[in-house]
């Protein structure tokens, strides 16, 4: 399957310093990203601090800013951006929607199908009447949302789609997102809120001073089983093991541990550590760091980061057979 979005050799400055998101290097601000691809039916979340690049980034695939250098190619149908404080005009959450199709002088029939229809996949079919002024933060994200959807896109991009909005408007957000992926639209999104990053991703895209980063956490997806009255809870992985979480009520689908806190041992190890499990290494990358990331196939895949040296002392080789090692208070629920 060809992905539905492919950067190469992104290069990207701007020309001044006034600029809201620029990543400073120096005295120029810059973003630099060698590859970056991105599949039909994928949520891939960008993460970092203010000014590390991820709204220039999502501009640049938006086709609202052009690379100095490299190339930006987006597959099989438009690339649509929506703004962290999208504008709505002041008429009819209806007559929003409806815009971008009446501009481009569509019958009327068909402004009306699509527009119910995007309404429709964001929850907002009951507000259509509603003047959009006087909605709520996160129904006004929605219905920014239901305007691009009118426009069929196969790429969604969203700046901070749920800054500034309340936990029930989250929910609704991730909802309508979560959707968009499984009707096979790609979904690419820029966040501070990591719950939301962790509940959402497929992929996580860290950034830092315009450049991609390593990821740092593994995200397993799964649910949580009743934990009766211990003090130790459990969460089964989709399709893998059982491990050790703190105990929590509620339903939570995405269990995340840093690949720092996973211990890899050549023996089976006493320690207070209530998560062990065995499994076979699948890649060891060694970086130009001081870290290697190790990946290990223990029913779950697994990314554990090691110094160099323990690479060689553990022979650590494509195939080995180790242990791996973590706590259950390493273990963070979403």
């Amino acid at each position: 399957m060809s992905p539905a979005i492919e950067l190469h050799g992104l290069r990207f400055s701007y020309p001044d310093s006034g600029n809201a998101d620029q990543a400073q290097f120096g005295d120029q601000a810059l973003l630099q990203i060698e590859s970056l691809t991105a599949q039909a039916s994928e949520i891939m979340v960008l993460i970092g601090d203010n000014g590390c690049g991820k709204t220039t980034l999502l501009k640049l695939l938006a086709g609202l800013l052009i690379p100095d250098g490299g190339s930006v190619g987006v597959h099989n149908g438009p690339a649509l951006l929506v703004h962290q404080r999208p504008y709505l005009f002041a008429e009819s959450v209806y007559a929003n929607v409806a815009w971008p199709l009446r501009i481009r002088r569509l019958p009327r029939h068909d402004v009306r199908q699509r527009t119910l229809a995007a309404l429709e996949q964001v929850g907002l079919e009951q507000l259509a009447r509603r003047w959009a002024p006087s909605l709520s933060g996160g129904e006004k994200q929605r219905a920014a949302i239901a305007r691009a959807l009118v426009l069929q896109p196969q790429v969604l991009l969203l700046d901070e789609p749920t800054s500034n909005i309340d936990a029930a408007s989250i929910a609704a957000v991730e909802r309508v997102l979560r959707w968009q992926a499984e009707c096979g639209r790609s979904v690419i999104m820029s966040t501070h809120n990591l719950p939301s990053a962790y509940r959402l991703a497929d992929r996580i895209v860290p950034m830092k001073e315009g450049r991609l980063r390593p990821v740092a956490v593994n995200i397993l997806r799964g649910w949580t089983l009743d934990p009766g009255d211990e003090h130790i809870g459990r969460f089964q992985v989709s399709g893998g093991p059982q491990i050790f979480c703190p105990a929590a009520r509620g339903q939570y689908t995405t269990a995340v541990v840093r690949m720092d806190d996973i211990i890899l041992s050549a023996e089976a190890t006493v320690t207070s550590a209530q998560n062990r499990l065995q499994g076979d290494v699948r890649a060891v990358e060694l970086t130009a760091g001081e870290l290697a990331r190790v990946e290990i196939d223990c029913g779950c895949r697994l990314v554990s980061t090691v110094t160099h040296r323990s690479v060689d002392q553990l022979r650590l080789r494509t195939g080995s057979r180790l242990w791996v090692t973590f706590k259950a208070s390493a273990v963070e629920l979403y």
